[in-house]
Formats: C-alpha cells, sequence, structure tokens
C-alpha cells in the first residue's frame, strides 16, 4: 500500500534502435507527463543510461513534474 499523496510513475522504451531512441514516463491515468527524444539527457549527465531510473527520477523532481517521494518504474 503506498502512502496518502505518493504517486507512481511508469517509465516506457518505446524505440531503441540504429541510433534512435525515444521514451516516456507516464502517470497511472497513462497521460504522458515527459517524453525523451533522442540521447541529450544521456550526453548531459542526467541518466547514465535507458535503465538509470534513479538519475532520471533525479531530473524529473528537478523539474517539478515528480515529487521526491513518488515512485519511478519501468514498465512490467
Amino acid at each position: 500500500m503506498s502512502a496518502p499523496g505518493k504517486k507512481t510513475y511508469l517509465y516506457f522504451i518505446n524505440l531503441d534502435e540504429r541510433g534512435e531512441f525515444y521514451a516516456d514516463v507516464r502517470d497511472g491515468s497513462n497521460n504522458t507527463i515527459f517524453e525523451i527524444k533522442g540521447f541529450d539527457i544521456f550526453e548531459d549527465g542526467w541518466m547514465r543510461n535507458k535503465s538509470d531510473l534513479k538519475g532520471l527520477k533525479n531530473h524529473l523532481v528537478s523539474l517539478g513534474a515528480m515529487k521526491d517521494g513518488d515512485d519511478l518504474t519501468r514498465e512490467a
């Protein structure tokens, strides 16, 4: 059971091939709250690799898109 006010967000990798990358983060209603197109997020140091959920969460918290107590998980 999650804490009151705590939200869970899902990270989806939609395209990862031939030098192209596209992913998004969705809220509990399946609305996209953040998109990753290309490799800037990695080159800028926010994420070490495509599986770095901690780095992605820190970036989303810094942007105000998530709260520090919220959860970010990979799609099932």
